[in-house]
C-alpha cells in the first residue's frame, strides 16, 4: 500500500510517483525530510535553518564546512567574473541542480513553474508532440511515441536520439529543460533533428494538446483478443474490464494479446492492478528502498478475468517502467509468454516531494523487484520469443493459388465435408509482423491448452457477461476492487513488513514528452 507522510514543522506531502522511463516519473521510501526553514521570531530577515536529515549524533554526518567554503568561493567567483551578470537567485537555482542532475538521470529539482507543469501533465493533457524521454547512454532517447500524437505520426522511434530542439543542443541540457523546449502553445511549430543509427532525420512539428485513452481492443483472427495498453492512467483498469468484457458478449474468446510495445508507464498502482486482473494469487511486485526494513509487497487478488485462457504479451525496447511490471509479474507466475525485443530496463523508483518554499524535488529512492526477485535495471525483461524487426514484403507471385481445388479438373471432396477456410488476414504479417507472430505464438498456445487441460476452455454455450461482470467460471470480479480508483486500488494486497501508514495516495503519471 502507497502512503503519506507528514512531517512535523513541515506542511509537506509527498507524491509519488510511476515508474516510468521519463522526465517526471513509487514508493514511500523517502529517507531524508525536507530542508525547514523557521522565521525567527526577534529578525524579520533572519532565519535558522534546521537540517533535519542530519543525524548530529554522528560525527560524520556533519555540515561539511569545509566543502561549504568551497561552494561559497565558486559562488563569489562567479558572480564577480562572469562574463553576463547572473541573480543570486538564478545561481543557486543552478547549483542545486547540478547537485541533483549528478547523481543519476532521474533526479531532478524542479521549481514552482516546472512544478505546476509536471502536475497539467500528471492529468493527462498538456500541449506538446507527444515523446517520452530518458537519458541513456549519456544521450537524450526517445523511449516511446505516444500512440496518435504528432511525434507518431511523423515516425519518430524509440531508440532515436534528440540531437537539437529548435537549433539547440540537447546533449548537455536536463530532462526538465529538453521538455521545456518541446512542449509549448497548441499550434506552433517544434523543429526536432534525431539522430538514428548513422542517419540524421529534420522534423518540422506542429503542437497539439496530448490527450490519450489508454486501452483499445478488437478481434483478431478465430476469436483471439488483441488489447492495447498504450499506457496506466488512473482509468485504465476499469477500461480494460469494460473492454474485454465488451469482447465476450460477442465472441467466445480463445485467448487475448496484450500490446505493451511503446508503453512508457504511467500510474504503478493501474500497472500493478492491471496485472491483477489476470492472476489468482502470487506476488505482483516488490519495491526495495534504502532501508532493508523496509519493503512493500504487492500480492494478486483471487479473479482471472480471462479464466486461464492463453495470454501473449507483446514488448518492444520502448517498454519501460509500468510495462515492464506487468510483463515480468506475468511472466514470472507464468501467466503468459512474452514476445518480441528486451524491454527499456528501468527498475528504479522516483519519489516526487514537494518542497516547503515552493517547487519539487523528484529523487531515486527505492528498487523495484518482478515476483522472482529479480531487478530489471537496465537489462529489462528478456522476452521467451525473441523477435527481430521485420518488414514483410509481398511475394512475386502472391494471389495466385496453388492449392488442388485451383487445378482444372479437381475432384470433388466425396463426403461434400469442406471445412470453410478463415485463414489469418495475410494482410496482418504486412501491417504488424511482431503482432503476426504473437498471434501464431498465441495459437499455438490455445491448441496445446485444449488439448492437454480442456477444463480451462469457456464453454461454447456460455451466456456472454454483461459489461462490467465477470463470467461464470471467474466468480470473483475485479470490477468490485476497482471500483473507487481513489481508495481501492490496493484492495486486496499485503504488505510484507508493515509501517505506520496513513491514507493512500494515488501516484500520478509522470512523462517527459
Amino acid at each position: 500500500m502507497l502512503t503519506a507522510h507528514f512531517f512535523p514543522n513541515c506542511c509537506t506531502m509527498f507524491r509519488y510517483l510511476p515508474l516510468a522511463a521519463v522526465l517526471l516519473s513509487a514508493s514511500t521510501f523517502a529517507q531524508n525530510t525536507p530542508v525547514t526553514a523557521n522565521p525567527t521570531p526577534n529578525n524579520d530577515n533572519a532565519f535558522d535553518l534546521t537540517l533535519t536529515s542530519l543525524d548530529s549524533s554522528k560525527p560524520d554526518d556533519e555540515i561539511p564546512f569545509e566543502a561549504l567554503k568551497t561552494f561559497v568561493d565558486v559562488f563569489d567567483t562567479v558572480k564577480g567574473n562572469y562574463i553576463e551578470t547572473i541573480s543570486n537567485e538564478a545561481l543557486m537555482e543552478k547549483a542545486i541542480r547540478g547537485m541533483l542532475v549528478r547523481l543519476d538521470p532521474h533526479s531532478v529539482y524542479m521549481n514552482d513553474k516546472e512544478y505546476q507543469d509536471f502536475e497539467q501533465q500528471s492529468d493527462g493533457q498538456y500541449a506538446g508532440i507527444g515523446v517520452v524521454l530518458d537519458i541513456k547512454a549519456g544521450s537524450m532517447r526517445v523511449v516511446s511515441a505516444i500512440e496518435g500524437s504528432p511525434a507518431a505520426r511523423a515516425g519518430i522511434q524509440s531508440g532515436d536520439i534528440i540531437a537539437q530542439v529548435n537549433g539547440q543542443n540537447v546533449a548537455d541540457l536536463t530532462l526538465n529543460e529538453t521538455a521545456k523546449l518541446m512542449n509549448g502553445e497548441a499550434g506552433t511549430e517544434v523543429k526536432i533533428i534525431v539522430q538514428r543509427g548513422d542517419s540524421i532525420v529534420e522534423y518540422s512539428l506542429l503542437r497539439e494538446i496530448i490527450a490519450t485513452s489508454s486501452v483499445n481492443s478488437r478481434i483478431l483472427a478465430d476469436e483471439y483478443a488483441y488489447l492495447r495498453i498504450s499506457q496506466f492512467q488512473d482509468d485504465t483498469t476499469e477500461a480494460l474490464e469494460k473492454e474485454v468484457a465488451a469482447l465476450r458478449v460477442k465472441h467466445t474468446l480463445r485467448g487475448a494479446i496484450i500490446d505493451l510495445r511503446n508503453n512508457p508507464g504511467g500510474y504503478l498502482d493501474s500497472a500493478v492492478a492491471t496485472a491483477d486482473l489476470f492472476l489468482n494469487n502470487g506476488p505482483i511486485l516488490y519495491v526495495r528502498g534504502r532501508d532493508p526494513d523496509q519493503e512493500e509487497q504487492y500480492l494478486a487478488s483471487d479473479g482471472d478475468i480471462l479464466a486461464g485462457l492463453p495470454i501473449v504479451v507483446l514488448v518492444d525496447e520502448g517498454s519501460a517502467s509500468g510495462s515492464e511490471i506487468v510483463a515480468g509479474a506475468l511472466q514470472d507466475q507464468r501467466r503468459a509468454v512474452i514476445v518480441g525485443q528486451p524491454t527499456f530496463g528501468k527498475g528504479s523508483v522516483q519519489t516526487v516531494i514537494p518542497l516547503y518554499h515552493g517547487g519539487a524535488v523528484k529523487l531515486t529512492t527505492a528498487h523495484y523487484y518482478t515476483p522472482s526477485g529479480n531487478s530489471i535495471q537496465v537489462k529489462g525483461i528478456t522476452p521467451q520469443v525473441i523477435l527481430t524487426p521485420l518488414r514483410v514484403q509481398p511475394a512475386e507471385n502472391e494471389g495466385i493459388s496453388e492449392r488442388e481445388s485451383s487445378l482444372p479438373n479437381h475432384l470433388i471432396n466425396p463426403t461434400n465435408q469442406i471445412t470453410a477456410q478463415n485463414p489469418q488476414s495475410p494482410d496482418l504479417a504486412k501491417q504488424d509482423f511482431a503482432l503476426y507472430e504473437a498471434l501464431n505464438v498465441l495459437k499455438t498456445m490455445a491448441i496445446l491448452q485444449a488439448t492437454i487441460a480442456p477444463e480451462t476452455q469457456l464453454p461454447a454455450n456460455a451466456v456472454p457477461p454483461a459489461e462490467g461482470q465477470a463470467a461464470d467460471s471467474a466468480p470473483t470480479t475485479q470490477a468490485a476492487k476497482t471500483t473507487d480508483n481513489t481508495t481501492n486500488k490496493n484492495a486486496g494486497k499485503t504488505e510484507a513488513k508493515p509501517a505506520d501508514k496513513t491514507e493512500t495516495q494515488k501516484i500520478p503519471a509522470g512523462f517527459s514528452r
